[in-house]
């Protein structure tokens, strides 16, 4: 359980300095830690992370607008991924 501890506070430590607002405003990082969540699939972290942009005084508009980025990303990889096999499949007519 003490690495565990250890582990948990390290984590901590890290994540409060990584979210303080530096060159980059509290609200920017909460908007791109929010589309992050919702490509790493991970429910607690999209709802943790909407409270934070939304108490940072992101919008409505500029949430729906990171959600949109993050949506596009998504989309683009497995675009990629099934371009090779849609070329695959056209050169088998």
């Amino acid at each position: 359980m003490f690495v565990l501890k250890n582990i948990n506070e390290l984590y901590d430590n890290f994540s409060e300095k990584v979210y303080k607002a530096n060159i980059l405003d509290k609200k920017t990082k909460e908007l791109i830690a929010l589309s992050c969540s919702v490509m790493a699939d991970c429910v607690p972290c999209i709802d943790w992370h909407y409270n934070k942009a939304v108490e940072a005084g992101s919008t409505h508009e500029e949430i729906a607008e990171a959600l949109a980025i993050s949506m596009s990303v998504s989309a683009g990889s497995k675009r990629a991924k099934y371009a090779p096999v849609i070329a695959k499949l056209e050169h088998k007519k």
